[in-house]
């Protein structure tokens, strides 16, 4: 460790000069300061680096113990090792000082030997902590370097499949983004799943790399099926690619799961609806939404009811809902520019509802073109207490 620097605290004279005696004797180099009183000491702590606290308990102002408390609740000061010395055979308040935030005690009056013995170990705990610290910071610094390096080699592997297919990258980029947000509308993922959600978007068409050119430009599936024989191979040569690399086990995961269909007859396990990754069945709707519009040239509210017509055979229905709020909070849809989003304490009765509403479980509560009465808003305030409503409840204007 560097110098140390001690503070002592006692408004008793002949306590100040026997400890600055023996620290002066034991450790002629480290720094020590005095206070008698408790907001002297306060000020103090707060000015200067302090290793170790030696604090009466019965000192003016703000009692030893007390003091030990304003200094635990500092993230600067906490650190601090701390010793509570007192005239009093009070093992009550021993057992509480120690509990509450004092590392050591001494009872008074204090002998040399005893508070050296408890100043070493004082000194073992501090670089004990000091080595945490610094271990600490070197494993952040490791973290930091390699999630640099994580992140490098995303951007690389999503160059070089844009490179070969300069088209998907407007396409990709939309479906990480509404990946993202239906993934965070769910609450069911943490920052890292999120992560992986967003790269796997954005890679979503790497086994696509093993296809002729004439087949870059074709969707992996038309209605469920692979549109070609080489499709099979999508999700395959994915897998490859990224399941060797410790870092992109996840990601390799959720592409490789990305066309098995909702119903069982999808590509390549022919996995039923529970077994298929939540995050490849959030991908698969915005994928698929996004080739509508891009390969068959359709309107948003079209390639939506596609999806919609495909919920539950192809799609998981929750995410079908999901994404449509999405479409809605971004006006991506047509029919949103003559409508308005309402919470459920700004219905009135006489709105009438213009889209379907539905619970986070997947529950239909109201259809769309239903006019609400004062019957409709309570049961949907009651519903939403124990089924959430999804989304915001939408109005014709």
């Amino acid at each position: 460790m560097e110098t140390l620097n001690f503070l002592v605290i006692d408004d008793d004279k002949a306590t100040i000069a026997n400890i600055r005696a023996i620290l002066s004797r034991s450790f002629p180099n480290a720094g020590l300061l005095i206070a008698f009183q408790g907001n002297e000491a306060w000020n103090l702590l707060q000015k200067n680096k302090i290793d170790i606290v030696i604090a009466d308990y019965d000192i003016p102002e703000i009692n030893g113990l007390e003091l030990c408390k304003k200094v635990r609740a500092n993230p600067k000061l906490r650190s601090i090792y701390y010793i509570l010395t007192t005239g009093y055979v009070d093992k009550e308040l021993k057992i509480k000082a120690l509990e509450d935030c004092v590392d050591d005690f001494i009872n008074k009056p204090i002998e040399y030997d005893e508070l050296i013995a408890k100043l070493r170990a004082g000194i073992r705990v501090l670089k004990l902590q000091q080595k945490v610290i610094e271990e600490n910071k070197l494993l952040t610094e490791l973290a930091t370097a390699l999630e640099k390096q994580i992140q490098d080699t995303k951007q690389l592997a999503i160059r070089f499949l844009t490179l070969r297919m300069p088209f998907v990258g407007e396409i990709l980029k939309k479906v990480a983004n509404a990946s993202v947000w239906i993934s965070k509308l769910t609450g069911n993922f943490d920052e890292e799943d999120l992560k992986d959600i967003e790269f796997a978007s954005y890679l979503a068409y790497l086994g696509k790399l093993c296809l002729p050119d004439e087949f870059l430009e074709k969707p992996v599936l038309t209605d469920g099926a692979p549109t070609n024989e080489l499709m099979f191979q999508v999700p395959l040569r994915a897998k490859e690619l990224l399941e060797n690399i410790g870092t992109f086990e996840n990601v390799a995961k959720i592409i490789f799961h990305i066309w098995e269909n909702f119903d069982g007859s999808g590509i390549p396990k022919k996995l039923q609806s529970w077994q298929i990754p939540a995050p490849s069945r959030i991908i698969r709707v915005a994928l698929d939404f996004e080739e509508l519009r891009a390969f068959k040239k359709l309107k948003a509210d079209e390639a939506l009811e596609i999806i919609k017509q495909g919920a539950r055979r192809l799609y998981d229905p929750k995410v079908v809902l999901f994404f449509e709020q999405f479409l809605l909070e971004f006006r991506e849809l047509e029919g949103s520019m003559f409508e308005k989003p309402l919470q459920l304490q700004d219905l009135k009765e006489g709105l009438v509802v213009s889209r379907d509403v539905y619970t986070y479980s997947g529950l239909k509560l109201l259809p769309s073109g239903v006019t609400l009465t004062q019957r409709t808003i309570q049961m949907l305030i009651s519903h939403n207490t124990t089924d959430p409503i999804l989304g915001n409840i939408w109005v014709k204007i």
